[in-house]
């Protein structure tokens, strides 16, 4: 069985993170029975892959062009592929072998981030994909569901595989100058709480965290710094960091992974009431580091935290503001967070993922 997989979309968000680490997982389960082609663009070849374990093939054409169909209709044929697998909802046409495709979420049909005609063309790609695919990989249950109800999907097409956190930097045992590394850094001293930032801002819900936020202030004694990482746009949708002067904003853009481990594994608290999330990947990091973890109930995102992190209704200021205030004022109660946190992160891992992507190549073959 030989399998393309369209690693075009590494580092390209949430899903370049899952093509580098699914394909990290993919590579040494490799046999005489499986074969991954991996499809690239030569600038932006995918890291961490063991040195001469894979072909590895340059692709010219660019990820949303429409010669992307062409070339990789002919790469197909040339590598003589039995299966293609699209990491995200544009899959090539016209293909001579079956295709499996990711889908993350379907925030384009829930939530209006793009302009209206850019969500008209994203909402085509995916119906193009859900219908011109043999096999249909989401990332949780509620992805599964959705996939189901929007775009009118069998569930015998449909598999959800979770993903999972990088434990070369999710774990709760970091080096042992990391927190004065970072207070150096990014002056950030303990006590501190995070929170994310995030161009798709109206659905992050950033304005819920920094209002439940200012209202622990309000009757807390202890002082303590808001830390929030991540894209400028979610912090500056909400009046940017002028706005919130009382909080002690530290606002340290965008994080590599290896600062973003360290930064969770120092903090009192993690605050991501998303509004929707079709996995919640920040959670699982954040839990894996032993971060006590604050999210809510929207989405995937109890599917994902289980025990092991609070949940709220993303609009409930009042009861964020009520837990975040305990983090402080009952450590006892924190330690059981970090534990819960760390439990629940152990049941997710990419190992885990791969072996059942693997399954679904087979049994999509099989069909």
């Amino acid at each position: 069985m030989r399998v393309g997989f369209d690693a075009r979309w590494y580092n390209d968000s949430g899903v370049g993170t899952y093509v580098a680490e699914l394909l990290k997982a993919l590579v040494p389960l490799q046999s005489a029975e499986f074969e991954l082609v991996i499809y690239e663009h030569a600038e932006n070849p995918v890291h961490g892959l063991p040195a001469n374990a894979v072909n590895r093939i340059s692709i010219q054409s660019a990820k949303y062009s429409p010669f992307s169909h062409l070339e990789l209709r002919q790469r197909a044929g040339k590598d003589q592929l039995d299966l293609f697998h699209s990491p995200f909802y544009p899959i090539p046409l016209g293909i001579s072998c079956p295709v499996v495709v990711t889908l993350h979420d379907l925030i384009p049909f829930l939530f209006p981030v793009d302009n209206t005609l850019k969500r008209l063309a994203i909402k085509t790609g995916y119906r193009v994909a859900a219908a011109r695919s043999r096999h249909i990989i989401t990332v949780s249950d509620h992805t599964a569901a959705d996939v189901q109800r929007i775009l009118r999907v069998s569930p015998q097409k449909i598999t959800a595989i979770h993903n999972a956190a990088s434990s070369a930097h999710f774990q709760p045992h970091g080096s042992p100058n990391e927190a004065l590394q970072i207070a150096e850094r990014f002056g950030i001293r303990a006590p501190y709480v995070v929170a994310a930032s995030a161009w798709n801002w109206k659905t992050k819900n950033l304005i819920t965290v920094l209002a439940a936020l200012t209202l622990v202030k309000k009757f807390s004694t202890i002082p303590w710094q808001t830390v929030v990482y991540g894209p400028p746009e979610g912090l500056n949708a909400v009046g940017g960091a002028e706005k919130w002067k009382e909080l002690n904003l530290i606002v340290t853009g965008h994080l590599p992974a290896a600062d973003l481990g360290a930064l969770f594994r120092h903090a009192q608290l993690f605050l991501f009431p998303s509004l929707y999330e079709g996995f919640g990947l920040p959670v699982l990091e954040a839990m894996a580091c032993g971060c006590p973890v604050i999210t809510s109930n929207a989405g995937s995102l109890p599917e994902i935290a289980g025990e092991g992190a609070q949940i709220f209704d993303p609009k409930d200021v009042a009861g964020i503001a009520q837990a975040a205030a305990r983090s402080f004022l009952n450590p006892i109660e924190s330690v059981q967070w970090r534990e819960r946190a760390l439990r629940r992160a152990a049941d997710f891992s990419w190992s885990r993922t791969a072996q059942e992507t693997l399954s679904v190549y087979h049994r999509t073959l099989t069909k």
